[in-house]
């Protein structure tokens, strides 16, 4: 039995006393009025209260049904009991673990086996991490169902152990399924004392499960003629997804930078980002043609937005440096914009690049070319493993927007002291600064303190779809 049930089953039992103990006492009265006091003001009080008692038993098994702990699918406790057991322990101030577990192709099975076939397989999902856990003497672990196929747990045990047992447990069931259906599990941990807020606390947990399928997805072994079909693919159908990270400016309170985040669909692998996928852009040669892809496909979103003429918004596209030293790209750029009316000084171009190509020059005088023309440049994942320093030096750059790095481990004194000292060059070169991934407020208010010019995060804004975006602008 889920511990969620038997929680359930004692919260029922409460429900029932609460019925039975008024009825004892009725009961009680009704025998003392009748052999003592007859007179008829005690039997009408007995007859008024046999009604109200009714009343009361109904609505109390209304308001019990209404009261349940659990979710009706898979039994485990519904999104309201677990976000408040977590805040629980989160004012508990201990270092209990708040895990996130999450069938990541739970849409594909209930497109392609249907929604009892879905919910079925959830229910006996539910039961498996709880007999898993139960296995490795872990008893009464509170397991909740947050949305679609994502879970929710809070365990007391050490991290690195915790997330050994929870590989094979992911392991264990992609290689054997659920119902004879292939299921595919992330999971994400975090303590409880990270952030003071729940709501908070979840989307760091879904955030890290992002991170972690782009640092892992570039090991798998999928073969270089079926990652080009992927790409190729995405660019003749254009399967493509774009998301818009808000970013504020620190020293107006407004938002003003929302980057292009792109992502691919794909028939095996499901969506995969663009950082994910350029390794096999690069080696197929598709830089070119694909940024071309994506430009058209963004301003067919954009052009219908009412922000086109607003000076102070700016959209960041990450741009293949391969594409921008190219001629006929530079040319292909100014005239879509020219022809659907869009300002181009409202689009910011990212480069990112591992190694410095070999002409500087000739490079400083092309994104010369470029910024003459409106466009501003930015460099992505600054002060990371690439040559973004070199650039810094020898390029007309506007931006510096900084590695995740930084944030991830702020706490370092090494990278504390390396991120304030780039701020401070950037800043005596002119070149304005954003800090990425700001996901709480505590480390908002640390970052405050650098001064940089932008921040970006899930504590800011999480991506909005092109609809969200017209809603909030």
């Amino acid at each position: 039995m889920l511990y969620s049930e038997s929680k359930e089953r004692g919260n029922r039992f409460l429900i029932a006393l609460k019925i039975a103990f008024p009825f004892l006492i009725l009961i009680a009265y009704m025998i003392y009025t009748f052999n003592t006091n007859k007179n008829s003001i005690s039997i009408i009080l007995v007859t008024i209260l046999i009604p109200i008692y009714t009343y009361y038993i109904f609505y109390m098994i209304y308001n019990g049904f209404k009261s349940t702990l659990i979710d009706k699918i898979t039994r485990t406790f519904n999104r309201k009991e677990i976000l408040e057991l977590i805040q629980k322990e989160i004012q508990k101030d201990e270092n209990t673990l708040i895990v996130l577990l999450n069938i990541e192709n739970i849409y594909d099975i209930d497109e392609r086996y249907g929604v009892n076939n879905a919910d079925n397989l959830l229910a006996e999902f539910a039961k498996k991490i709880n007999t898993f856990l139960e296995n490795y003497n872990f008893k009464n672990i509170p397991i909740g169902r947050y949305s679609g196929g994502s879970f929710l747990l809070i365990i007391k045990h050490k991290k690195k152990e915790l997330r050994h047992l929870l590989t094979m447990f992911s392991k264990e069931l992609k290689n054997i399924g659920i119902n004879d259906i292939e299921v595919k599990v992330d999971f994400s941990m975090i303590e409880s004392n990270y952030d003071s807020k729940v709501e908070n606390i979840i989307k760091v947990l879904f955030d890290f499960i992002d991170e972690e399928k782009e640092s892992e997805f570039e090991t798998q072994n999928i073969k270089p003629n079926e990652f080009e079909k992927i790409i190729y693919d995405a660019i003749k159908e254009e399967k493509f997804l774009l998301k818009y990270q808000p970013s504020l400016n620190l020293r107006t309170k407004k938002t003003e930078i929302f980057e292009v985040l792109v992502k691919i669909y794909s028939k095996n692998y499901g969506l995969i980002s663009k950082n994910q996928a350029q390794k096999a852009i690069n080696f197929g040669g598709f830089e070119k043609i694909f940024d071309k892809k994506i430009f058209d496909y963004f301003l067919t979103e954009f052009k219908n937005l009412n922000i086109k003429d607003n000076p102070d918004r700016y959209f960041s596209i990450n741009v293949s440096a391969v594409s921008l030293r190219d001629n006929d790209f530079r040319i292909y750029l100014r005239e879509i914009f020219y022809h659907n009316n869009i300002k181009i000084e409202n689009i910011i171009l990212e480069i990112n690049e591992k190694k410095a190509y070999k002409d500087l020059k000739r490079f400083s005088e092309i994104l010369t070319q470029y910024k003459k023309a409106g466009f501003k440049i930015a460099l992505d994942n600054f002060g990371g493993d690439n040559c973004s320093i070199e650039y810094l030096k020898n390029l007309p750059i506007d931006f510096a927007k900084f590695d995740i790095q930084y944030t991830k481990y702020f706490q370092n004194e090494k990278y504390k002291k390396t991120l304030k000292n780039l701020l401070e060059l950037c800043k005596d070169l002119g070149v304005k600064t954003m800090i990425k991934f700001i996901d709480k407020q505590k480390l908002y208010e640390e970052i405050m303190e650098f001064n940089p010019t932008y921040i970006q995060g899930f504590y800011i804004a999480k991506p909005k779809s092109i609809k969200q975006l017209e809603e909030n602008i």
